[in-house]
């Protein structure tokens, strides 16, 4: 008597099954795999300067070689001398600092932070001008801060057109 192919493939099943049954098969065993998303900090910075003057600029004509707390050109309680915008993915560390020795007779340059009020939030003096100080510990992605600055001079040498010195803006993750 012949089996159908049915009964072939039902009884093979079972045999199978049986088998499973009889021997276990291996346990199963957890595996971790580490998984890694690589973005790079991007720490780039935008610099404007509100006053439309281009430039950090303190004009002492008509005052002469002394002068305490000149603002900055064109500042004024609604416009801030610089503002400086986080363009990148993370929230930036703000460091400034000059990159040479301001003009002799160039005591101290205050910068307020946020306000107008010449809080001196920082304060530059003319022995640590060069010195880098962080100015804004987390400027959150996409946010913007606005400074103000004012300076004190007593017998400052005269230049004309002026002297220039250069402020580093320095931005690093935090």
């Amino acid at each position: 008597m012949q089996k159908s192919k049915i009964e072939v493939i039902a009884i093979s099943l079972v045999v199978v099954l049986a088998l499973i049954s009889v021997f276990p098969t291996a346990s199963a065993e957890d595996q971790d795999v580490t998984t890694t998303w690589i973005v790079p900090a991007d720490t780039s910075l935008s610099i404007s300067y509100p006053t439309g003057e281009g430039e950090i600029k303190f004009d002492a004509t008509g005052i002469g070689q002394n002068f305490t707390d000149l603002k900055a050109s064109s500042q004024d309680s609604g416009t801030a001398a610089l503002n400086v915008t986080n363009n990148g993915n993370t929230a930036l560390q703000i460091d400034f600092n000059w990159t040479a020795a301001w003009p002799t007779g160039v005591n101290y340059v205050n910068i307020s932070v946020g306000d107008d009020t010449n809080s001196t939030s920082f304060s530059f003096g003319s022995g640590n001008a060069t010195v880098q100080q962080t100015v804004v510990a987390n400027l959150a992605k996409d946010t913007s801060e606005e400074f103000w600055f004012w300076t004190t001079g007593v017998e400052v040498d005269e230049a004309d057109p002026g002297v220039e010195r250069t402020l580093r803006i320095i931005s690093t993750n935090v």
